[in-house]
């Protein structure tokens, strides 16, 4: 065992310090923490180790009020006080953009911390006792742990969770769980929808309980039961559409949509009034566009619109959405980006385009497109800092600048930041 004082959070689950000069990764730990240690792992140039004894703990450290901290993978700063977590991610994005001469770094926008998330994603899994367990993976392991008095899901959501745990535990439904890979349950006000993602085809007599499961409840507005390969039921009952920003919207199961709507309501005003203040020209793309919303949150700033989107699920939701509105010069095409280079798409005078790409940022072929294109702005919403560093720095080569960089806590008690930037030539 080894004595170590932390310095700071990492972009991660672990805090830093060093011992004889060496950086030393030690995860809940809390900066200012004085911690004996034990190391888990070796390299030339930093360890692993975890906490034995909390010596004389951080005032910024406090006591998680979740009963499943640290054990549910879930949250990973709940030993952190709210100010901390956003004073420690803020201190994290400016290190990383310095090198990029960012012209204004603004605040962190902060939200509620409790009964947030308006999806939840369970991991299925069966105990000694036999009893199904749904719940999150452990930190580092395929350990399953239950989520039960969970305190960033929407209550609804906590309700259907008791619902389905008292269901995949019915006599009937046991012996078939480890056929589940995963159940998900998203609420957006009376719309709450339930997938099955299944490794395997159920028999019907499987397909019978689930039939039943939906009718003996009446929050879910669909259910879905499908594998990556194939759709065996889809249930629906009338619900009304979801209210966001004043209007009504669809999002499918499937879809990308934000987690945390108070968070999203403030991404979407921002990204709104950058467009608003430095009115581009021309035509607008909106590449990886999801359900369409921002794509029509902006197209009043242009003459031509077109949304790009590669999932279907999606891809079909902004068409819905899109339906029966004045005006309507978008056109949403469901295509990868990397395939939109050389066509009509990308000809004429681009005067603006927003990405909103996955975790791993723009791949090395939609970039090597998009540096052919010339907009006046490029907007740039991330939930990865350090691909969007990557991707940064391209621009930049290109001859951008990197105005403004909005952050939000869109995910209080994880390291998660979102980040909202623009770009200009």
């Amino acid at each position: 065992m080894e004595n170590i004082s932390i310095d700071r959070m990492t972009y991660g689950i672990d805090a830093l310090g060093k011992i004889n000069g060496k950086v030393v990764f030690v995860p809940y730990a809390a900066p200012g923490d004085e911690l004996s240690v034990n190391f888990t792992e070796e390299k030339n140039d930093y360890s692993r180790a975890k906490i034995e004894q909390i010596i004389k703990p951080s005032q910024n450290r406090k006591t998680p009020s979740c009963p499943n901290f640290p054990d549910c993978g879930g949250c990973h700063w709940l030993h952190l006080p709210e100010e901390v977590q956003r004073k420690e991610k803020e201190a994290f994005l400016s290190y990383l953009l310095k090198p990029l001469s960012p012209g204004n770094i603004y605040p962190m926008e902060s939200f509620s911390s409790e009964k947030y998330r308006n999806k939840m994603e369970l991991k299925v899994t069966i105990d000694g006792n036999g009893k199904v367990i749904l719940g999150n993976y452990k930190f580092h392991s395929h350990d399953v742990v239950s989520i039960s008095g969970c305190l960033v899901q929407l209550p609804k959501n906590m309700v259907m969770y008791k619902i389905l745990s008292d269901f995949v535990n019915l006599p009937e439904m046991t012996s078939f769980a480890p056929n589940i890979a995963e159940i998900s349950v998203r609420t957006l006000e009376e719309q709450q929808h339930c997938v099955f993602q299944l490794k395997a085809q159920p028999p019907e007599e499987i397909l019978n309980q689930l039939r039943n499961f939906f009718n003996s409840n009446e929050s879910l507005s669909r259910l879905e039961v499908m594998s990556s390969e194939e759709i065996f039921l889809t249930l629906m009952r009338d619900k009304t559409p979801f209210t966001f920003l004043e209007r009504k919207w669809t999002v499918s199961p499937k879809s990308f949509f934000q987690n945390n709507l108070e968070g999203a309501e403030a991404i979407y005003y921002t990204l709104q009034s950058i467009y608003d203040s430095l009115s581009p020209k021309g035509k607008f793309l909106d590449l990886y566009c999801g359900v369409g919303i921002q794509t029509m949150i902006l197209e009043k700033n242009f003459e031509e619109v077109i949304g790009i989107e590669a999932n279907e699920d999606s891809y079909q939701d902004a068409l819905k959405n899109q339906k029966g509105r004045r005006p309507q010069q978008i056109k949403f095409l469901c295509k990868k980006v990397e395939n939109i280079f050389n066509t009509f798409i990308t000809k004429g005078n681009i005067g603006a385009l927003n990405l909103n790409p996955p975790r791993t940022g723009v791949s090395q072929k939609a970039m090597k497109g998009l540096t052919a294109l010339r907009p006046k702005l490029i907007t740039y919403l991330s939930c990865n800092p350090i691909t969007f560093k990557r991707d940064a720095q391209i621009f930049i080569k290109m001859g951008y600048k990197l105005n403004q960089v909005y952050s939000f806590d869109m995910f209080p008690g994880t390291f998660h930041t979102e980040i909202l930037a623009a770009f200009t030539r």
